[in-house]
């Protein structure tokens, strides 16, 4: 599924997510606090707290500046421009349970000095730094896609069992598109 999703909505009738090696998955099919993720535009953490009662960690995997080396889908940057590589897994601080795992590109070009230090500094999540700045923002979500655990060969995904839906949205700051994260969720952990 791609395209612009959820813009005004929640909720998309016939709405699929197609799977890596062919066929798709009825959204109604998903538990219904994963759908909940795949359509918000606050952020994952606070609500994964709420959800399963516990502080929940951003723990840094990768986190590194460099120089785009060719244009990234979905961002304001072009070749040459300095950007943030970012992945990171999402740890419930009491049970150790990976709820969800991220990858995110920012153009560092496109934010504010404060802001681009916070995200530079990477001691929060995303979401959370922009919600602690106050930043205004948009998030359009892009993408959203079904991973069976036999077809995928990303070692960020490697805490995560079983089937994992993924979502992707770019972050709009000062109208630009300055950043795009794709989320994986381990289908399993949402279904108990």
């Amino acid at each position: 599924m791609s395209g612009r999703y959820f813009r005004s909505s929640g909720y998309l009738a016939d709405g699929a997510i197609p799977r890596a090696g062919g066929g798709t998955v009825p959204l109604a099919a998903l538990p219904p606090f994963l759908r909940t993720l795949l359509v918000t535009d606050g952020t994952v953490t606070k609500s994964l707290e709420a959800y399963f009662w516990e502080p929940v960690a951003v723990r840094p995997i990768r986190h590194a500046c460099l120089t785009l080396d060719a244009l990234e889908p979905g961002l304001a940057a072009a070749p040459g421009a300095s950007v943030l590589r970012r992945e990171v897994s999402l740890m419930g601080r009491s049970s150790g349970r990976c709820y969800a795992c991220a990858r995110s590109v920012l153009a560092l070009d496109e934010l504010a000095p404060r802001l681009r230090a916070g995200v530079v500094e990477g001691r929060i999540g995303i979401g959370e730094l922009l919600r602690e700045q106050g930043v205004e923002t948009y998030r359009e979500i892009f993408d959203l896609s079904w991973l069976p655990a036999d077809t995928r060969h990303d070692p960020l995904l490697a805490p995560l069992a079983g089937d994992i839906v993924a979502r992707a949205y770019r972050i709009r700051v000062g109208g630009s598109p300055a950043i795009v994260v794709r989320e994986f969720f381990p289908l399993d952990l949402y279904r108990s």
